[in-house]
């Protein structure tokens, strides 16, 4: 009869805590990580469910292509952290460009949540100078990309994939001019 009693108690603590209301940070918290779930999953239908329709989330949605597209693979996943008013959440990814060019690149997403949902999202990488190289290099000597495959970058483009896939075939041919220049 004591050891019914006992689990029933132990059951009831269980369940307490397993049902006890998050706070508001705690709630803001998993809503962040859900969403960097979300964009590393490719799942742009989910993404865009999980932000106000007052948010300018197009970046947000290419980014997640681009990332697609350029192969990213999440190596380190910090937790997200609150900062002030909104929450900060910095993944170490590596992908098809770092590999090319030897570098492995962080991720820092910036959210701010209300009402249990994101009204805001802003990103930034710690791409090395190298990549701004590529980029300019880009611009010198494939500039037909930047109209074809790589069309309103980031600012309303609809085929985020494919150019990211050019960039990541195109930093090939970089890296080679690169080298002969640094031999002369």
């Amino acid at each position: 009869m004591k050891f019914n009693y006992l689990k029933k108690l132990m059951v009831t603590a269980l369940l307490a805590s397993a049902y006890s209301p998050l706070s508001g940070d705690d709630q803001a918290l998993q809503i962040a990580e859900r969403f960097i779930t979300t964009f590393y999953s490719w799942d742009r239908s989910a993404l865009q469910e999980q932000m106000t329709e007052n948010d300018d989330h197009q970046a947000v949605i290419y980014y997640q292509g681009w990332a697609e597209g350029g192969n990213y693979a999440v190596k380190i996943r910090r937790p997200c952290l609150l900062e002030n008013d909104a929450i900060s959440c910095s993944i170490t990814v590596t992908d098809d460009f770092g590999q090319a060019m030897g570098y492995i690149a962080t991720d820092t997403f910036r959210l701010l949540i209300s009402n249990g949902q994101i009204s805001e999202v802003t990103f930034t990488a710690d791409d090395p100078p190298i990549f701004e190289e590529l980029q300019q290099w880009i611009m010198t000597e494939r500039p037909e990309v930047l109209t074809g495959p790589c069309l309103d970058m980031f600012a309303g483009g609809n085929t985020p994939q494919a150019c990211a896939k050019t960039v990541s075939k195109l930093t090939e041919g970089f890296m080679t001019t690169r080298a002969r220049e640094s031999e002369r």
